[in-house]
């Protein structure tokens, strides 16, 4: 369950004819403690599961507001890995959260068979930077938990550094941003 975790309402992006939210702000339907149209939501939010709800590989303690991880699957077409992609949001803090063990020990375990992405906020009203993590982290993923440390802490600065790249709503009309 969910609980009161709305980490999805704020950091995601949703360009839909039927709904509309721009990343990094908050929908104007998140109140504390939940959706105020939960039962009436939108079809793009009844089907978005975050992974900590619907993948086994996910740690139990990775709930997006607790972690600052949203772990995003979606398909992969890329045939030298499983059908299924993952995004690593770091909607926390994120040169913490590449330093954490488990964190580490997760992107080792994975980045042979899953393609996996790192994804950063850009801001209110801007588009979240997305990195590949496998060809950076093939070889190193090979070495020790420092090294992969290193590349990501090298990666984080060099996607910082970048300026933020502002996102254009493509569908308009239903923008329950705030």
């Amino acid at each position: 369950e969910c609980g009161t975790c709305q980490v999805c309402c704020v950091a995601l992006t949703i360009d839909k004819p039927d709904i509309q939210k721009m990343p990094g702000s908050a929908c104007r339907h998140s109140l504390k403690g939940g959706c105020g149209i939960y039962e009436n939501r939108p079809h793009v939010c009844r089907v978005f599961f975050c992974g900590w709800q619907k993948l086994a590989a996910i740690p139990a303690d990775w709930r997006p507001d607790q972690s600052g991880i949203l772990v995003i699957g979606e398909s992969n077409h890329q045939p030298q890995f499983q059908p299924v992609a993952l995004n690593l949001f770091l909607t926390g803090n994120p040169l913490k959260t590449v330093r954490r063990p488990d964190f580490l020990d997760f992107v080792l375990r994975n980045v042979r068979n899953t393609a996996l992405y790192l994804m950063l906020p850009g801001g209110k009203a801007m588009k979240p930077a997305r990195l590949q993590l496998n060809p950076l982290l093939l070889e190193a993923a090979l070495r020790t938990r420092s090294d992969v440390k290193a590349v990501l802490e090298t990666s984080l600065k060099t996607h910082q550094a970048l300026p933020p790249e502002p996102y254009v709503m493509e569908t308009s009309g239903a923008d329950v941003s705030t």
